[in-house]
């Protein structure tokens, strides 16, 4: 089944395709790939539905599926949206459910855990 792209209901700016507000972050994520090979990277900004992380990204292209995790918590599931230098954008396959409190402390914090 092909993943769908929800639109934003906001056209001030063209150029803007976030649904909601990005928190600020500076923590250390796991990057984990179908093969099961993983690496660490810097999470730069997390909302509900994406997130932006930065660090070894030759390993990152636009459409690849990947895990995140947080410390040793479950891993959520995104596809990467864009790649620009050593920084990468990601759509979370499902927004970050209720129950995965380290994901919403890490939102509700600011800038780190």
């Amino acid at each position: 089944m092909p993943l769908m792209r929800f639109q934003s209901e906001i056209d001030d700016d063209p150029f803007e395709r976030r649904r909601e507000t990005r928190h600020n972050s500076a923590v250390t994520v796991m990057l984990q790939f179908a093969s099961g090979s993983r690496t660490s990277v810097q999470l730069t900004d997390v909302s509900l539905h994406g997130c932006c992380i930065r660090g070894d990204s030759d390993r990152l292209h636009q459409g690849r599926i990947l895990s995140i995790g947080l410390n040793d918590h479950p891993m959520l599931d995104a596809i990467v949206r864009w790649v620009r230098d050593d920084t990468a954008g990601m759509e979370f396959l499902h927004p970050v459910p209720v129950e995965r409190r380290e994901w919403h402390d890490l939102m509700d914090s600011g800038f780190g855990l």
